[in-house]
């Protein structure tokens, strides 16, 4: 059975950019946003390597918004294991220290 896994860096990456949305923008744009997070790690979820390779590593990326991306590696055959929700605002180097 295929098993999608979240880091604890993952989780905390998504809530520190929904609270970010949240204030910054309104309640209504974080629930789009969170929306829009899920259908993609439902794609992820059933086709994962229908996403390309990142620069980094065993790595895929897969785009969510021109500011966010989700960074993760397939694992065997029925594990995907989500391993950064990248806020591109960030310093690029910081995503070596995720994996």
């Amino acid at each position: 059975m295929k098993q999608l896994t979240f880091s604890k860096k993952s989780i905390a990456d998504i809530r520190k950019i929904s609270e970010y949305i949240e204030v910054k923008f309104s309640l209504r744009i974080k629930s789009v946003f969170l929306e829009k997070l899920r259908k993609n790690f439902d794609y992820i979820f059933s086709s994962p390597e229908s996403f390309p390779l990142s620069e980094y590593e065993n790595l895929r990326k897969c785009v969510v918004t021109k500011q966010t991306s989700i960074f993760y590696k397939i694992e065997g055959i029925d594990k995907i294991y989500i391993v950064s929700v990248f806020d591109t605002r960030q310093n690029q180097n910081k995503i070596n220290k995720t994996k």
